[in-house]
């Protein structure tokens, strides 16, 4: 299982040291933080399977890093509209990596019951942001009390007979077992197309390519606006300074390059606040232009 969830990240740089994780962003009535899920470990010759190591370690040597592999982040989020408490993505429950799965640990570090999440709305169905949903043990919910939501796009493609044939080796196993977490929560899922509300001031945007249906989530109150972008952009460094390279993460890699040269483009334009699962500290920070790319500023 280790070998197969090597598959889902890339190798992380080391960075400057975590934001508080528990500060809030505010937007209008609601409330944005993340929780972290513990961490993840692969290797840059997975993410970047078609690139000259001399070339990666060019793009890292540039940011004053080494390219080098370290703990990757998983930061889920939490979004508190009144008395309802959203949580965005699940983690990766018990059965992923050892380093992982540690959300409810978090959660009950600053006394959020699990039986207090009252949605989770997952942005796709990679077992790092879906199998905490459901108990590796006895299979029972892990958020009781919640309803689920899942882009439309995704449940087709990860609830199908025959995906383990659609994706590539390293995730035929994985996929199996998203399905299945899928089909557990089925009696309370409910299914959205981007653009669709998910809940008071909280829409799907598109943003395909890593998986079929890959759907960031906004957060908006007028001019106030906080995009939990998921894995579309992925790595502080090469997904910012190079999206248009091919992640060996990415279903579609063509598609989720045009994805993030896309959405780079407008988080830089609209100085959006940008939170993203596998981004260093609390995964929160804005995007900026650098020259003929871009660069992560971590808040």
């Amino acid at each position: 299982m280790a070998g197969l969830a090597a598959g889902l990240a890339g190798a992380w740089p080391t960075g400057r040291a975590s934001a508080n994780p528990a500060a809030a962003l505010t937007v209008g009535g609601a409330s944005v933080e993340t929780a972290s899920d513990g961490t993840l470990s692969s290797s840059l010759a997975f993410m970047l399977p078609d690139t000259p190591r001399d070339e990666m370690q060019a793009v890292f040597r540039a940011e004053g890093q080494r390219a080098e592999a370290a703990p990757i982040p998983t930061n889920a989020s939490l979004v508190r509209i009144g008395s309802e408490i959203i949580l965005i993505d699940a983690g990766s429950g018990n059965s992923f990596q050892p380093t992982a799965g540690k959300l409810g640990e978090t959660l009950e570090s600053r006394n959020i019951s699990r039986e207090a999440i009252t949605q989770v709305v997952f942005t796709h169905a990679h077992p790092d942001h879906l199998w905490g949903a459901i108990d590796d043990f006895d299979d029972s919910e892990r958020f009781p009390n919640a309803r689920y939501v899942v882009p439309a796009a995704e449940w087709d493609f990860w609830t199908r007979d025959d995906v383990e044939t659609l994706v590539p080796d390293w995730l035929k196993g994985l996929s199996v077992g998203s399905r299945r977490t899928l089909r557990r929560l089925e009696a309370k899922v409910e299914r959205r197309r981007p653009g669709e509300s998910i809940a008071p001031g909280l829409t799907y945007v598109a943003t395909p390519g890593h998986t079929p249906g890959h759907a960031s989530v906004l957060v908006e109150a007028g001019r106030d606006q906080v995009l939990i972008g998921g894995d579309a952009l992925s790595h502080a460094v090469l997904s910012f300074r190079r999206p248009a390279w091919a992640f060996g993460s990415d279903l579609d890699r063509d598609l989720a390059s045009c994805t993030r040269l896309t959405l780079l483009d407008r988080l830089a334009n609209e100085r959006m606040t940008l939170v993203g699962f596998h981004l260093p500290g609390s995964g929160v920070g804005h995007v900026e232009r650098a020259g003929d790319s871009y660069r992560f500023l971590q808040t």
